[in-house]
């Protein structure tokens, strides 16, 4: 079966015509479904995309409506996801992000626990699924603020690279209004460049 969403980085496309506050709820609802807990524990992360904030919530109501807790981390880089996964023991996250793509864009990416990507028999499965009515859950999950995201993730920076001495070093910064805008600066900063 070919994928009609997912490409190799997860769904992207301009938002309002491929990628919409409907199409994240549904996707939202059917990656739910594939989870093997009692009560799934997601996060959500999301890149400073203008149209961010709204598919942010419609996957926080797809996770919700799924019986599963949306945790939503804000603005944060790609690479904090798969970190907090795992350093959380959380059971997927979304990543809200279409990287290079124009500024129209957006796009979503699923990680599992593990902190990987999904796999693509994962990615079928879920496509397969929006095809289909969602079940209707019988409990309702929480929206929650994930709060201390940013410093979890600048700590276990900090801790990867320790031996990385930047004494002394001067060092500019484009953080091209992206999700680094606030990590990248205080990274650097506790490395002491």
């Amino acid at each position: 079966m070919a994928r009609t969403l997912f490409g190799t980085d997860g769904i992207r496309g301009r938002v309002g015509e491929f990628v919409t506050p409907d199409l994240a709820l549904r996707l939202a609802r059917a990656a739910v479904t594939h989870l093997e807990t009692d009560r799934p524990q997601v996060l959500i992360v999301r890149d400073t995309r203008e149209s961010g904030e709204m598919l942010e919530a419609a996957i926080a109501a797809g996770v919700a409506a799924s019986g599963a807790d949306a945790l939503i981390a804000g603005v944060l880089p790609t690479p904090a996801a798969p970190l907090l996964l795992r350093r959380h023991r959380l059971d997927m996250a979304a990543v809200i992000s279409a990287s290079h793509n124009p500024y129209e864009d957006n796009g979503i990416k699923l990680f599992g626990s593990d902190g990987f990507k999904l796999h693509d028999d994962t990615e079928h499965a879920i496509e397969a699924e929006l095809e289909n009515s969602p079940a209707q859950s019988e409990r309702i999950g929480h929206v929650r603020r994930f709060h201390g995201a940013l410093e979890d993730y600048l700590r276990e920076l900090h801790v990867r690279f320790a031996d990385l001495d930047l004494t002394g070093k001067r060092i500019l910064l484009d953080c091209a209004h992206g999700a680094t805008f606030r990590a990248a600066p205080e990274i650097f900063r506790r490395l002491v460049a």
